[in-house]
């Protein structure tokens, strides 16, 4: 008797979880989501947030453009779905239309994923920065994803902004605490534009290196006074790239 209940409750059982599967999959389809995702370099992944200092980029004009992905949760569709976008007035103080624009707010036909430019602006920025929190916000074709991914946050100003990172990485330990003239003494220097992926311990302690001689040379120099910047005199540490924190 034990026997034939055990054989009657596994297709039962069958037939529970199929009918769970196929309610789950009606919605999945039915309800898609978005969410946003701003694409990392390196050993990042994903970023959280995109900080742009436009003096770090002398050959670029009084606008640059600045990149985030929109995904989808569900199902491509046959045509083009706006996609849904927010702008957080609360944690914004970028000005839309005189400091940024946004672009291409449309997921194509047949895709599951779009790249989102936001064009920026330099003019009315010197020395100072302004920021823009942008949200998924649910419309016609798609309600918010991921809660994780449900913004995107990008600063930018016509001054050296401290990258977001700074402190919990490796550019910390190669260059110690950040000011804007040490980091803009540090992309001259190397003339670079950008630091490395703080992962690449050669490279990075390669650039501490020329930074370091950069900085007694310039110190060097009869009639020069020694580099100071918003902390006092300049120094940087010695940095042979062995351990690190990433």
């Amino acid at each position: 008797m034990k026997l034939i209940i055990r054989y009657m409750i596994f297709p039962l059982a069958l037939v529970a979880f199929a009918g769970c599967s196929s309610k789950d999959i009606q919605g999945y389809e039915t309800d898609p989501g978005l969410f946003f995702q701003i694409p990392g370099s390196g050993s990042v992944a994903l970023r959280d947030s995109i900080i742009y200092s436009f003096p770090a980029k002398p050959d670029v004009g009084d606008h640059d453009t600045l990149w985030f992905k929109a995904c989808i949760m569900g199902n491509a569709a046959s045509f083009d779905r706006e996609i849904g976008i927010r702008i957080n007035t609360d944690k914004t103080t970028a000005v839309e239309g005189t400091h940024f624009r946004i672009e291409g707010r449309k997921i194509p036909a047949d895709s599951f994923s779009v790249r989102v430019p936001v064009i920026i602006y330099k003019n009315g920025l010197k020395d100072k920065s302004v920021r823009l929190e942008i949200e998924v916000t649910e419309n016609q074709y798609f309600k918010p994803g991921y809660d994780r991914y449900k913004k995107a946050v990008f600063i930018w100003g016509d001054m050296f902004l401290k990258p977001d990172i700074w402190d919990k990485s490796n550019y910390r330990s190669a260059f110690g605490e950040f000011t804007p003239t040490r980091y803009a003494f540090i992309l001259k220097a190397c003339n670079i534009t950008e630091l490395p992926d703080p992962m690449n311990l050669t490279l990075l302690a390669y650039y501490n290196s020329v930074a370091r001689k950069a900085l007694f040379d310039h110190n060097a120099i009869p009639g020069n006074t020694p580099l100071t910047d918003e902390l006092g005199t300049v120094e940087f540490p010695v940095y042979t790239g062995v351990g690190g924190l990433g």
